[in-house]
């Protein structure tokens, strides 16, 4: 019985925060529909965009996953554009906004732009190959100063 080793409940694939993105979408879908009579000016007007937007913040959230990166690059796409949207309609509307209002805005484009940071670390580790690749201890150590010589066919060193 030495040999059983117990394994955590959710494996984390390395370099993907998919998840989290997930997470961060389903989380920001929510405070968007439920305090949106708190933070609109408009709500016949804005009610309708409002679902939209938390339709496709839940759909790219139930696409994400660690073997397609099109999706990751989706989600980048919609966090970058939600977090522009809110920030800007916090921003325009500062004067005229409650302080209710403009932090809830403000909340909503922060839970984006975080969403973003992940979606990007994401699509770039998908770019470098990296997804569901371990770290190796001293993969960025130098040649030279670990002692390991490189010596090409003229015997000179490259690294």
């Amino acid at each position: 019985m030495t040999d059983y080793a117990r394994h955590p409940f959710v494996k984390q694939v390395s370099h993907y925060y998919g998840d989290t993105v997930r997470q961060i979408f389903i989380a920001t879908a929510a405070l968007m529909l439920l305090t949106a009579p708190f933070y609109g000016d408009t709500l016949r007007t804005e009610l309708p965009f409002e679902i939209a937007g938390a339709l496709i913040l839940v759909a790219l959230a139930a696409l994400a996953n660690p073997h397609n990166k099109t999706s990751m690059v989706a989600n980048a796409i919609a966090a970058g554009v939600g977090m522009v949207i809110f920030e800007t309609w916090a921003l325009y509307l500062y004067q005229e906004s409650s302080w209710a209002q403009f932090t809830l805005r403000e909340i909503v484009a922060v839970l984006f732009l975080v969403a973003f940071y992940f979606s990007t670390k994401t699509v770039r580790a998908f770019v470098m190959h990296q997804v569901g690749k371990e770290d190796e201890p001293g993969e960025f150590e130098n040649l030279e100063d670990s002692g390991n010589d490189i010596r090409h066919s003229t015997g000179t060193k490259q690294l």
